[in-house]
Parts: C-alpha cells; sequence; structure tokens
C-alpha cells in the first residue's frame, strides 16, 4: 500500500511540475503580447473610398439608410460600438434602436460619431463588427459635392418611420463587460481560471 500511495504521490508531482510550466508559459506569452498591444498605438489605414458616376449611384449601394441620434458609445480599442435612436428609415428593416459598429482609429475606413448628433446614415451588413450594422468613413461620392439628403429622397422616396417589428438592437452588457476590459486581462483571467480548475482536480485526484 506504501509503494502504490508513493507512486501515485510521485504521478501527481510529475503533473503538478509540468501543468505548473505549461500555465506559467502560457501566462508570459500572454503578457508580453499584452504589452505589446497596450504599447502599440493605433495607426490609421489608408482607406480608398471609390467615386460614383451619379449622385443616385453614390446613395444606392448602403444595405441601410436612415435618420438617427447617436445616444451612446462603447470601445475595445479595435471597434467602436454606436447606439441610435432611429427616426427616419429610407432603406433597410431598422427599429427605433439600432446598433452601429466600425473600426476604432480610422482604421479599414472606420468613422466616428458624435453623442447627440444627428445623421443620415449609410450602413453596410456587420462585417468587421459586432452590431446590427457597420459605418464607414466612405460615404456617397462622387468627385463633387451635391445635396445628399435631396438624391436620397429621389431615389428611395420619403422616408417612413422605425417599424416596430423589426429586430430591436441596443449595447449589450456583455460588450459593455468586454469593451471595459483590455483584449489581454480577458485572456489572462480565463487562464487563470483553466489553471485554478485543472489545480483543483489534481488536488482531488490525489487525496482519493
Amino acid at each position: 500500500m506504501t509503494i502504490g500511495k508513493s507512486a501515485a504521490d510521485s504521478r501527481t508531482r510529475h503533473y503538478l511540475h509540468y501543468f505548473s510550466r505549461y500555465v506559467t508559459a502560457c501566462a508570459s506569452g500572454l503578457l508580453i503580447a499584452g504589452s505589446i498591444v497596450l504599447a502599440t498605438p493605433g495607426t490609421a489605414s489608408a482607406c480608398s473610398c471609390v467615386s460614383s458616376e451619379t449622385p443616385e449611384e453614390a446613395v444606392s449601394h448602403a444595405s441601410a439608410v436612415f435618420v438617427a441620434r447617436a445616444t451612446d458609445k462603447v470601445s475595445d480599442g479595435f471597434t467602436d460600438t454606436y447606439e441610435f435612436e432611429d427616426s427616419q428609415v429610407f432603406e433597410g428593416d431598422v427599429s427605433s434602436t439600432t446598433t452601429v459598429g466600425t473600426l476604432s482609429n480610422g482604421n479599414g475606413c472606420g468613422t466616428s460619431y458624435q453623442i447627440g448628433d444627428e445623421y443620415l446614415l449609410f450602413v453596410s451588413k456587420p462585417y468587421d463588427v459586432d452590431a446590427a450594422w457597420e459605418g464607414h468613413a466612405c460615404g456617397p461620392y462622387t468627385g463633387a459635392p451635391f445635396d445628399i439628403r435631396s438624391v436620397t429622397e429621389k431615389v428611395y422616396g420619403p422616408p417612413h418611420p422605425p417599424r416596430e417589428a423589426a429586430p430591436t438592437a441596443a449595447i449589450s452588457w456583455q460588450t459593455r463587460m468586454t469593451a471595459a476590459l483590455p483584449t489581454p486581462v480577458l485572456a489572462i483571467a480565463g487562464l487563470a481560471l483553466v489553471g485554478l480548475i485543472g489545480w483543483s482536480a489534481l488536488v482531488f485526484r490525489r487525496r482519493r
């Protein structure tokens, strides 16, 4: 019995040794990566906007077109998510409250909105963001100025109120929570939780 217990203790120490080395290595890697992410300032990438031949064509490329006021914003450093109160809809299935995501710091043609200001938004379906719609710096463009509102009404007709049956999108508590903590911190916290679970399992096995 003593020999069996000694062998079990040896195996446990062996597992603990390699498990601790694994956790330490992963944590060190995440800390280094996090330091790089936190220390490197965001740089705006080049954005090239395509010019349309006519104003009518310029306003016709969006997935949704609506008038809305920016009411809230959260940012995780990579993407910004804005909440809007919508008042008029030209195109798209838009409710009275929706969200628009955009890449931060102008990266990848990202844009920004001022809280409290009203906008005539031309947005696409989300690709790089976790929001109902995605906003871009490139709006309707022909190379020459034109009255965007009047051309929009010409193409889509008069605006209508937001549809009550349309899906309502608001900034979720999950988005607020993840935006409040840098990604490296969340990764390290997740690793710590995995380590705690693994340690508990080994201790339980040792006591059996």
